[in-house]
């Protein structure tokens, strides 16, 4: 599981367009999309510096608004509803299985969304959609550790078997029968085991940014 960090640049809603000069910048605390269109926002200015007459104006009058009101007003909130009929960014994410996390922040004409995503493929799934949309950057990348171990017990004991009897050494002084013999198991088991967990390992060392000579250290020149 991925987080990241994504500006958009969306001129084409009414919300972003309205902090373009920088003096008023707002959170999108919750939102329901309506249909393939329209959604439904819950906003909180954030910061304001100047009339705020004239920032509800700019949302108001904006052809992506169809609905707007504002909810509360106290000396250190100013929450509204608004039903703004842009979608793009929100759909380029979730129809790339990318889950929003609220608030989507909005400041200087462009809206920060924070993203769940199960993989670096669905995340570059989103990207491409988001080309279709305006200008973007990703702001920031993370992988969420968990506390599961990288392998199985059953894929430990073949690696940690292989290792011991050279089997990544560079003349090779162990075949995947004798690591099946040693370990008591068939040879397609003990090949399963080991290849998942090379593949694993692999994937553990680049996805922490490891460069491929730290994999062949690791394994020994024939690890492939």
């Amino acid at each position: 599981m991925y987080v990241a960090k994504v500006r958009v640049s969306q001129h084409t809603c009414s919300l972003a367009v309205a902090t373009q000069d920088g003096r008023m910048s707002m959170d999108l605390l919750e939102y329901i999309i309506l249909n393939d269109e329209d959604a439904l926002f819950l906003a909180r200015i954030t910061r304001l510096d100047g009339d705020p007459k004239k920032y509800f104006d700019i949302i108001e009058n904006h052809k992506s608004t169809r609905f707007l009101q504002i909810l509360e007003k106290t000396p250190t909130t100013l929450d509204f509803l608004a039903v703004i009929r842009d979608v793009s960014g929100i759909k380029a994410f979730e129809d790339s299985y990318c889950f929003i996390k609220p608030p989507i922040k909005v400041e200087n004409g462009d809206k920060i969304y924070t993203v769940f995503a199960p993989s670096l493929a669905m995340l570059k799934q989103a990207y491409d959609r988001l080309k279709r949309i305006g200008n973007w950057r990703v702001e920031e990348v993370k992988k969420i550790m968990d506390n599961k171990p990288l392998l199985t017990r059953s894929q430990m004991r073949v690696i940690k078997t292989a290792c011991e009897m050279g089997y990544f050494s560079p003349k090779r002084r162990a075949t995947i029968k004798d690591i099946a013999d040693a370990m008591g198991i068939a040879k397609s088991t003990a090949h399963k085991h080991l290849h998942e967990a090379i593949c694993r390992i692999i994937e553990h060392y680049m996805e922490s940014g490891k460069k491929l000579e730290d994999i062949e250290n690791f394994f020994g020149e024939d690890w492939r």
